[in-house]
């Protein structure tokens, strides 16, 4: 069954999402920090009368955190009732998102790939910064490889880190 992610560049690393879960691409606009927040979390911003919650995902992948947000974009990712619509989709029906509209800083976004689901290979051992439980597997695109990111995963993993911070 054919399946489009949606890539983009964090750094010079391509990675991908499946296109089902993207609700939008945004020019950053300003972002509110939340006091003692752990690094994953930017801030909150206002799209159009709702609150999102701004996550640096290069601090989840064990990268340096964005250091010029002002050129980054945002990929907004819709809601669990969002997605709902999608349920039909096999590789959906696992999927949690939650009710809160969460957004990735990026880089820049880059293509959409029409793939199967054969395409999609297992993680290779050399992606050690990178914690193997936030990849679903790799794309090989032409010479380049795409990391397709496990999103829902990203998420509990910041979710942790918010609960961890609170406790201490």
């Amino acid at each position: 069954m054919a399946r489009q992610i949606a890539t983009f560049l964090l750094g010079e690393t391509l990675f991908g999402v499946d296109i089902l879960l993207v609700k939008e691409i945004y020019r950053h606009k300003a972002i509110s920090p939340i006091p003692g927040a752990p690094p994953h979390l930017c801030g909150l911003m206002n799209l159009r009368g709702r609150i999102v919650t701004v996550i640096d995902l290069g601090v989840c992948l064990n990268r340096p955190a964005a250091d010029n947000i002002e050129a980054c974009r945002l990929l907004i990712f819709k809601t669990q009732s969002e997605i709902r619509d999608y349920a039909h989709e096999d590789f959906l029906k696992d999927v949690y998102l939650g009710e809160d509209i969460v957004g990735f800083l990026i880089n820049r976004m880059d293509d959409v790939l029409t793939i199967e689901n054969k395409d999609i290979l297992p993680t290779p051992p050399n992606l050690a910064d990178v914690d193997e439980d936030l990849i679903k597997g790799v794309i090989r695109q032409g010479k380049q490889l795409v990391i397709l990111l496990d999103v829902p995963a990203v998420l509990e993993s910041v979710m942790s880190a918010v609960a961890e911070s609170k406790e201490n």
